[in-house]
């Protein structure tokens, strides 16, 4: 069953258009990757999901339409974006951003705190430190936690790997996959790294110029040759 339905979707700035006549479906319950070099359009594609930018065409969540919706009626709807540069506040401390998470379902707002310390026990030893002081990883990982905090229908991560060594990117990917599998969380993660993404992805939608090439589940784009050489260095 399909969560995420975009037809015809486009996008862009003042600039000019950058996303032409977007389609692709998120199932619910998946992840789904996004892949496409630099100026492909992906982290359009998210500001476009999430009412930041304008856009045309045809969206909806689970049968509602987006299209008319402000981008806090969207989040309202269970949509959490987790943009490039993580976001944290890096003034405030660690649970303190985890309590902003919190808003929209702030009566269980404990229960989730200490759901996400156990997860990402590094944040909950560092709990009462400001984020700025965290290490780039613990920071993405405090971004994602707080967006989980609402237990959104769909979360959205822009290139979440950005700036972190691969040790730490390994074990980022990691729990996002054991987050899917035991929440049914439903995932679009914009990635560079296209292997750990694809490991993890259950489909997958390639992006050129502002339009998509291919899409399909990840085993088979990742089979796919002309991908591997382009995407995947092999």
């Amino acid at each position: 069953m399909s969560l995420l339905v975009a037809e015809g979707l486009s996008a862009g700035y003042d600039r000019g258009q950058v996303l032409h006549n977007i389609t692709f479906e998120v199932a619910e319950g998946e992840i789904t990757v996004v892949l496409g070099a630099n100026g492909a359009g992906k982290t359009t594609l998210l500001r476009a999901l999430t009412g930041l930018i304008r856009r045309s065409g045809h969206l909806e969540l689970d049968g509602v339409d987006l299209m008319g919706l402000s981008t806090e009626k969207i989040a309202a709807r269970g949509v959490a974006h987790v943009p490039q540069g993580r976001g944290t506040f890096i003034d405030l401390t660690v649970e303190e951003n985890l309590r902003i998470g919190a808003h929209l379902r702030p009566r269980g707002e404990k229960r989730e705190i200490a759901r996400w310390y156990e997860h990402f026990p590094r944040l909950g030893e560092r709990r009462t430190q400001k984020a700025g002081g965290l290490s780039g990883g613990e920071q993405q990982m405090l971004a994602i936690a707080r967006a989980l905090m609402s237990s959104p229908r769909l979360l959205l991560l822009d290139e979440p790997s950005l700036g972190l060594a691969p040790k730490v990117t390994q074990e980022l990917f990691a729990s996002l996959g054991v987050i899917n599998a035991e929440s049914g969380a439903t995932i679009v993660v914009v990635e560079q790294n296209a292997h750990l993404a694809l490991d993890i992805g259950s489909s997958a939608v390639l992006l050129e110029a502002g339009r998509v090439v291919s899409s399909g589940p990840a085993d088979v784009l990742k089979a796919n040759d002309d991908i591997r050489r382009a995407y995947l260095g092999g």
